[in-house]
């Protein structure tokens, strides 16, 4: 839903990327739930939705599903604050990945204004976190 709504440029690329971090919070979470086909679909979602280049949202979130399950025992072990170093890095490997992508595929880089978004994504780290950590203890999920 936060992917349509209109808003302006500007407010735009202060907006975190939230179905990134509820994946990330997942792959954290419940690694071995988290599976890579799951990414994979929720990217071609995204893709369809916004009408952008087929994959490319289904490859960035696969890629940081698989970075997230590989990192998550040692992500978890850490402080907050500290994961929300790890979760603005993960998020920033993404938009690299964006930017690589609209550069091979248009020659501009229309997507560099967007490293505001990986910051802030990286400081509502902490909220998400302990949203999503309530609703998998209100839902019984386990380990």
């Amino acid at each position: 839903v936060l992917l349509v709504i209109p808003a302006p440029e500007l407010i735009r690329s202060f907006l975190p990327d939230w179905v990134s971090l509820v994946l990330i919070y997942w792959a954290l979470a419940l690694p071995d739930r988290m599976r890579l086909p799951i990414a994979w679909g929720v990217g071609l979602v995204i893709d369809l939705v916004v009408l952008g280049i087929p994959g490319v949202h289904a490859l960035s979130k696969t890629i940081l599903v698989y970075l997230a399950k590989h990192l998550s025992l040692r992500v978890r072990a850490h402080p907050l604050w500290q994961q929300s170093v790890v979760i603005a890095l993960l998020l920033g490997i993404e938009l690299i990945l964006f930017v690589i992508v609209d550069f091979a595929m248009t020659g501009n880089m229309g997507e560099v204004h967007r490293w505001t978004a990986v910051i802030v994504g990286g400081l509502v780290w902490p909220l998400v976190y302990f949203a999503l950590r309530r609703s998998r203890h209100l839902a019984n999920l386990g380990r």
